[in-house]
């Protein structure tokens, strides 16, 4: 149904951000910060529209460590803000409990373990380099081979709850005057100088708009172009652990596994055991995406994220699960599923698809630990402001 001006919000705001998950969060944040006028329009949980965001969770790692520099740098700052984020929206949402990356350059001909080491002397954290031996001492539940190579990275290394972050930065952007409204926009039209956003139940109006629409980017005609965005599923599984597994499992800290030697997976990421909405206490662990499930429209979306995801991910992570830690063999799991969203350079896609529109999207998987600053970049970018470095308007562009 055609929604008619008489339906329409009568403010027109100078920027309406859709998508309130990880990024769009951080960029109403920083542009209410600025003294914009802010609308920030985002689906919710459970929505009749079909519509989900993979901060849905309740933990993920974030981390200095890695391979590339810019987003060691981009998680970098975001790390830097988080107890800013906390103090002034008295949400916590981060735990300080650790990082350790473990590489098998023996085994692995590209190993990246070099590239590790050289964007780690560039980084504001003294990473410890353990042996296979010297992490058994210090985490005696975790099972890697001798020849391991291991890198330590204390606090604030560790992981954060990607609802609670959300919720911090919302709270925020509101304290600075930013209107948040839920609805799932449907059609984005330009009428004079400035858009207006249909939903199914009205209508907003802005004079700039910045798509932060994750996998729905290239589902929804909002961007009016076709855009360099692949969609891609991942099933994670959740260990129960009871309450002795969770006294020892206590200095866990968050791991990512490169262990190269399983031909059908190149890694894995483990978190230690955080509180669920049930109640439990479940260690998370996922890997690359789904090979056997393969999703296209809204409705694919829809039903693979109300499913358990793909049972033969879920098989693989449990065997690897049970080669890092042993004692959870006959721990109760279940999986969960998640929606990836990748770009051909790696990098989010931070633009101006033309005037007064932009787009903040393709995490490619990496972007919960430095989503603050991607939504700061993001608020630069509609703002006309100098981007700080290393980051290049250029490393971030559609094309």
């Amino acid at each position: 149904m055609e929604t008619t001006k008489s339906d329409r919000s009568v403010t027109t705001h100078d920027v309406a951000v859709i998508g309130a998950g990880m990024m769009g969060s951080a960029a109403a944040k920083y542009l209410a910060i600025s003294g914009r006028s802010v609308l920030l329009l985002g689906a919710e949980e459970g929505n009749d529209e079909g519509v989900h965001a993979s901060h849905y969770d309740q933990a993920r790692i974030t981390r200095f460590s890695g391979p590339d520099r810019i987003w060691s740098h981009l998680a970098a700052k975001s790390i830097e803000a988080y107890p800013e984020i906390e103090a002034t929206s008295g949400i916590r949402f981060h735990q300080g409990s650790g990082h350790l990356r473990c590489d098998l350059p023996a085994i692995k001909e590209a190993s990246l373990l070099d590239h590790v080491r050289e964007v780690l002397d560039e980084m504001p954290i003294a990473a410890l380099p353990l042996t296979a031996d010297q992490s058994r001492e210090r985490f005696p539940f975790l099972h890697f081979a001798p020849d391991a190579r291991l890198h330590y990275e204390p606090a604030p290394a560790g992981i954060i709850a990607p609802r609670a972050l959300v919720r911090a930065q919302i709270a925020i952007a509101r304290s600075h005057g930013a209107r948040v409204e839920k609805g799932v926009a449907l059609r984005l039209e330009k009428e004079g100088g400035s858009f207006v956003i249909h939903t199914g139940s009205g209508a907003y109006s802005a004079n700039n708009v910045l798509l932060a629409t994750g996998p729905y980017t290239s589902l929804m005609p909002l961007a009016g172009v076709e855009l360099p965005l692949a969609v891609k599923t991942e099933s994670v599984l959740l260990a129960r652990v009871n309450p002795r597994e969770q006294s020892y499992l206590m200095e866990m800290p968050g791991i990512i596994w490169n262990f190269d030697h399983r031909d059908y997976l190149p890694y894995a990421y483990i978190l230690p055991p955080v509180r669920y909405e049930d109640g439990h206490h479940y260690l998370k662990i996922g890997a690359d995406h789904d090979r056997d499930i393969d999703v296209k429209t809204v409705a694919d979306y829809d039903q693979y994220m109300q499913s358990e995801g793909s049972s033969a991910t879920a098989g693989l992570l449990r065997e690897v699960l049970i080669e890092l830690i042993p004692e959870l063999s006959e721990a109760p799991i279940k999986s969960k599923p998640c929606l990836l969203t990748y770009t051909p350079k790696g990098y989010p896609l931070i633009d101006q698809l033309e005037d007064g529109l932009f787009i903040a999207a393709g995490g490619c998987g990496k972007s919960a630990k430095s989503s603050d600053m991607l939504g700061r970049l993001a608020a630069y970018l509609v703002s006309g402001k100098t981007w700080p470095e290393p980051f290049a308007r250029q490393t971030f562009s559609v094309s």
